[in-house]
């Protein structure tokens, strides 16, 4: 399957989960991220506001500026670009990903060219669990994650 047919293939599995189900596995899947070694022991956390296909992260943005520093970017091309320190934890979202932490985006490249340049930072793909593949179709420029939380 290419990278084309794969979104739409996981945008339908997508529709085939009720709106409930999505938020309690979203609650679940923030859950695991807020009690993660990686983010509890960071000072700064670099995430997205998530859209409506997406783990929901709203809830979990507003409990984490209580507690750290944190970078929100958007799903945008526009979007100045931003460096975190080192030592921020960066959480990708994401249309698909496999084993590997390879992702499949939205397919702007608006993710990889902002991972290209962090190698030294921690990155942690999130997605639902159905958004998890046998092996994602990759290019060149794609960057991994370090780990996926489904």
């Amino acid at each position: 399957m290419d990278k084309t047919d794969l979104r739409k293939y996981t945008f339908e599995q997508n529709r085939l989960h009720s709106v409930d189900e999505k938020a309690t596995l979203s609650r679940k899947i923030c859950d695991k991220i807020m009690a993660h070694e990686a983010v509890e022991s960071a000072n700064t956390i670099v995430l997205f506001w998530s859209l409506k296909s997406e783990v929901d992260t709203h809830e979990m943005v507003a409990e984490l500026v209580k507690k750290k520093n944190v970078i929100l970017l958007t799903q945008s091309a526009e979007t100045p670009p931003v460096t975190p320190p080192k030592d921020a934890v960066i959480i990708v979202p994401g249309v698909a990903f496999d084993n590997r932490g390879y992702r499949l985006g939205r397919g702007k490249g608006y993710y990889d060219r902002f991972l290209s340049n962090l190698a030294e930072n921690y990155k942690i793909g999130i997605c639902f669990p159905w958004q998890m593949i046998e092996k994602v179709p990759t290019d060149s420029h794609d960057v991994c994650v370090n780990e996926v939380i489904f």
